[in-house]
């Protein structure tokens, strides 16, 4: 049977869907791309069992076909072509295709996809439609703060909180919280957890380009996404996450407001002579018209004054700049204000009005 698309449409399918490949495996089958053709439309499926990704493009083809294809050779092939129409002639008989594209011919030995993972789900009973843009900035502004720490079970995931009006994800690690909220046009209240290193791969395809919008469904133990030609199926996290807000909720009475970009880059020059060994320890003097920042070691110090209004007392905080540099680089506001206790509770950064994010960092003890 032959199959002829464009080559920039299925090349871009292939990187698509190449975030749901496995790096290491013991399946073969779970290494190939699942090739669906029938009725002018091929589908390309990848799968880890815990994610999987499904890219749509349109073709010409005269049956119906399906087969798995070896995954690094046959997007290497491909992204290699010219451009120029892409003919991929599929024998069922050896379980071989040849690809054809202006004076390239290749061969590749498949697999039949008897043995290849499908997901049989009910869909369409409760899609909450959001758009892409904001999708994107949800997972941006929070996946960064879950832990890489598979040790840590569900804290590597990201809190999704369904409310009726708004969506909120929430990122959590033993040293750091990171919330955003989105508005959200849905009538549903449910909390699901999401693999956080899942969720950031589903970011990466979520273009700028194609429709505005995308389709979210929650079934059973799974996450359905669906925008422009793709479909992404995630497997979510059981049990109970941590119960962020009752710490968010322990507020100080010192609030500093800043120039967001002003602290920023102060900070990024401080953090020059911080290191890993020292939990990227920068020294925060808080005073009521100025920030002094203070880094050393060995090889010398940097000092940084900020200008702020402060409407508590005077404090002196060790913090992590990197942690600090993590949320102020996701925020948007000019201005945001910095809530602290004393030297030993965490810093909660949020806006001047409202509660669409909330970052909070531990303090570190210093010498």
């Amino acid at each position: 049977m032959k199959i002829y698309c464009n080559r920039s449409e299925l090349n871009k399918a292939l990187s698509n869907v190449s975030h749901s490949v496995p790096v290491r495996t013991t399946s073969s089958i779970l290494e190939g791309i699942l090739v669906e053709a029938s009725q002018g439309v091929m589908k390309l499926t990848t799968t880890d069992t815990n994610i999987t990704i499904e890219s749509s493009i349109a073709v010409q083809c005269n049956d119906s076909c399906e087969f798995v294809v070896p995954a690094k050779l046959f997007t290497a092939i491909i992204n290699k072509l010219p451009e120029e129409d892409v003919m991929i002639d599929y024998d069922p008989s050896s379980v071989k295709i040849s690809i054809k594209c202006g004076g390239s011919s290749s061969e590749l030995i498949c697999f039949r996809s008897d043995e290849f993972p499908k997901i049989r789900l009910n869909e369409g009973e409760k899609d909450i439609i959001l758009s892409k843009e904001d999708v994107k900035k949800l997972i941006r502004k929070t996946a960064f703060s879950a832990s890489t720490d598979d040790f840590n079970g569900i804290l590597t995931g990201v809190l999704l909180e369904i409310r009726e009006g708004s969506m909120k994800m929430v990122g959590v690690d033993p040293y750091r919280i990171a919330t955003y909220k989105i508005d959200a046009n849905n009538t549903v209240s449910l909390n699901v957890v999401i693999p956080a290193k899942l969720i950031n791969e589903v970011a990466k395809i979520i273009s700028d380009d194609g429709e505005d919008q995308l389709s979210f469904e929650i079934t059973g133990n799974k996450v359905i996404m669906k925008f422009d030609n793709n479909k992404v199926i995630i497997n979510t996290f059981s049990g109970k996450f941590i119960d962020y807000e009752r710490i968010l909720n322990k507020v100080g009475s010192i609030n500093v407001r800043v120039k967001r970009n002003d602290l920023l880059r102060s900070i990024e020059r401080a953090s020059l002579l911080a290191s890993v060994q020292n939990n990227n320890l920068i020294r925060f003097n808080i005073d009521k018209d100025l920030i002094v920042i203070k880094s050393l070691n060995e090889e010398g110090n940097i000092e940084e004054k900020v200008e702020i209004i402060n409407d508590g007392e005077g404090l002196n905080i060790g913090l992590n700049s990197k942690y600090l540099k993590d949320a102020l680089s996701v925020i948007e506001d000019e201005e945001i204000i910095m809530n602290f206790r004393d030297s030993v509770s965490p810093c909660i950064i949020k806006p001047l009005k409202g509660d669409k994010y909330t970052y909070l960092i531990l303090p570190i003890r210093m010498n």
